[in-house]
């Protein structure tokens, strides 16, 4: 899957409503097909995506916010530097988008991937109760920024977390 194969009609929505770049910014930010994109494409297929849209010329409200959309999900990935180049681009026709990547430089935090083998099931019946029965080992992996996480443990002094999703 490309990031061009995935609907950005409510993208499209919100760039339309859009009246500064950090509520476009904060918009797509949360927006799932965003997200989907970050998720489900690699880095270098975001940029040559985001090099082609920031060439082309914008004739619907689609292409007109693939390029915001594609920069956005270059900040949910773990590694600085495909945002620092699409931040690099050359874009004169896309009127917020230096200020949108450099907002986004700014907010960025680097995300490790941990595996964390636990010695059986977790079952949360709450956050606070956690029942480790020693049926079956499983190993837990946090590949990027997760939203709602059950458990978190980090140090205030850090921007690692550990995080532990059921």
């Amino acid at each position: 899957m490309t990031p061009n194969d995935f609907d950005l009609t409510q993208p499209s929505l919100i760039f339309q409503l859009a009246n500064t770049p950090l509520f476009l910014a904060r918009k797509l930010h949360a927006d799932p097909e965003v997200r989907a994109i970050a998720d489900n494409c690699s880095t270098e297929e975001i940029l040559a995506a985001l090099k082609t849209s920031i060439s082309a010329e914008s004739t619907t409200a689609v292409e007109a916010v693939r390029p915001y959309v594609l920069l956005v999900a270059l900040w949910f990935k773990p590694d600085i530097d495909g945002l620092q180049e699409a931040v690099g681009m050359s874009a004169p026709d896309l009127n917020w988008y230096t200020y949108i990547g450099n907002a986004l430089m700014i907010s960025f935090s680097p995300v490790q991937t941990q595996s964390i083998r636990t010695p059986g099931r977790l079952h949360f019946s709450s956050v606070t109760d956690i029942n480790l029965s020693p049926v079956q080992t499983q190993s837990i992996q946090t590949p990027g920024r997760l939203h709602s996480p059950s458990v978190t443990e980090s140090s205030q002094a850090s921007t690692n977390q550990i995080i532990i999703v059921p």
